[in-house]
């Protein structure tokens, strides 16, 4: 890695959120030139709604799992 980069920063919902804030924000000062950022502000929500979904996912996953213990330990031996 050379000097001028950065370690890349793992993607958030925070992350994300704190983009649209600001891009709304821009949106916004730019009064009639806003729209144009549109496109923008349309991938940021669909990567929002991504990651929220792979997170609920995974949530039911470990869910799964831990139900699965639970019924495994309570077999009789």
């Amino acid at each position: 890695m050379n000097m001028l980069t950065r370690p890349e920063k793992p993607i958030t919902i925070e992350r994300i959120e704190r983009a649209l804030d600001r891009l709304a924000e821009i949106m916004v000062d730019l009064g009639g030139d806003g729209p144009r950022c549109l496109p923008i502000y349309r991938r940021l929500e669909q990567e929002l709604a991504a990651l929220r979904e792979t997170e609920n996912e995974m949530s039911a996953v470990r869910e799964r799992v831990r139900r699965s213990k639970d019924r495994t330990a309570a077999r009789p031996l």
